[in-house]
């Protein structure tokens, strides 16, 4: 190589790192920015400011805590999400939000390499161009963070360290309406690779802390957290996707599909089946909710998880056809992604499955 080439190429390496610390300030600003201005209520808000309650000894799903809040609803989540959001109330709103956003980020470009063993290297920006992603990230909402625990349960699954994997997946249930799609399909995947029954005890001990354990720090939550999501729910008008004909026949190609790759041996698009199916038939409003759909994305290949991004920005257009929420959701995001399962399905051979399933 000539000398010019080697001078080149040690100025380009040291030049990478720097690129990456300006992008990242300009990434902060722009985000921090954001909040400070435009978003200036994210649903964050609530968790933020119910950690901070807590810290100053007002339960946050009592009568002050609730005027406090200024919901209308209450605290309708579970206990430990604030338990979870505790290093973020010291910071100011704009500053909470701009971590939690940039978690948010980390946690979608860290998923393809954390269900895979080979990852396209350029799927963390498939995976930024779903549109339910921004939805998230303007509301400062929660799905990410089920995604960060899902991902971490599902990793120690594949490396075989039980039991900190089964603690991790009850985690998913920070926010259950769904959450439990994400549960579902982690345990589908504990089933497929005969997990031994100390995942099953992990599991049983997380559980156990999430709902019962805590009670020492929040006496009586469970009962008071019920109340508050009844009032939540009937304030907040949830439907259910799989209950238009579109998602009625995503939800038929997606079981089909989960059936066929269960019968393949075929363990990842056993658990991307399962997590689309199950958030079909669980009471859901939000486009943000649907941000959890990009696990079943990430295990599709680049090719076929590429046009399954692009095309949930349909969402934007939708409403000029119909004003029909649940059709425009089922139509730009269910119906795309249970034709790309279905078309890896068909492209699928069992010699090329992950790890065998029980059959």
């Amino acid at each position: 190589m000539r000398p010019g080439g080697t001078q080149a190429g040690f100025v380009l390496a040291r030049w990478q790192p720097w690129t990456v610390i300006v992008a990242g300030a300009v990434l902060i600003a722009v985000i921090h920015h954001a909040y400070a201005t435009a978003y200036t209520s994210p649903d964050l808000q609530v968790w933020w400011m119910a950690a901070r309650l807590w810290l100053e000894g007002i339960d946050p799903y009592g009568p002050i805590g609730d005027h406090l809040l200024g919901t209308g609803s209450g605290f309708a989540y579970p206990f430990p999400a604030v338990l979870i959001c505790l290093p973020l109330a010291p910071l100011p709103l704009a500053w909470a939000a701009t971590v939690w956003a940039l978690m948010s980020l980390a946690v979608v470009g860290a998923l393809p390499f954390v269900l895979r063993d080979h990852p396209v290297p350029w799927m963390p920006t498939v995976m930024l161009a779903y549109f339910p992603l921004w939805a998230s990230l303007e509301e400062g909402q929660w799905g990410t963070m089920l995604l960060m625990w899902t991902a971490i349960s599902l990793y120690w699954l594949r490396t075989e360290r039980w039991l900190p994997s089964g603690v991790v997946a009850s985690l998913a249930l920070l926010k259950p309406n769904v959450g439990i799609a994400l549960l579902a399909g982690i345990v589908a995947y504990a089933l497929c690779v005969h997990a031994p029954r100390r995942w099953w005890n992990g599991l049983g001990i997380g559980l156990l802390i999430f709902w019962a354990g805590t009670q020492a720090l929040a006496p009586g939550w469970p009962i008071a957290w019920l109340e508050q999501l009844r009032a939540y729910d009937a304030e907040d008008q949830n439907r259910i996707d799989a209950v238009s004909m579109t998602g009625a026949l995503a939800g038929m190609m997606v079981m089909i599909c989960t059936f066929i790759a269960w019968r393949r041996r075929n363990v990842r698009l056993v658990l991307a089946g399962i997590v689309t199916v199950v958030l079909l038939l669980l009471p859901t409003r939000s486009f943000y909710n649907h941000v959890v759909l990009l696990l079943p994305i990430a295990l599709l290949p680049p090719r076929v998880a590429a046009p399954v991004a692009l095309l949930s920005w349909g969402v934007l257009a939708l409403p000029t056809i119909s004003t029909d929420i649940v059709f425009t959701r089922a139509f730009a995001l269910y119906l795309p992604l249970s034709i790309g399962l279905a078309a890896t399905i068909w492209q699928t051979h069992e010699q090329e499955a992950g790890p065998l399933c029980a059959s």
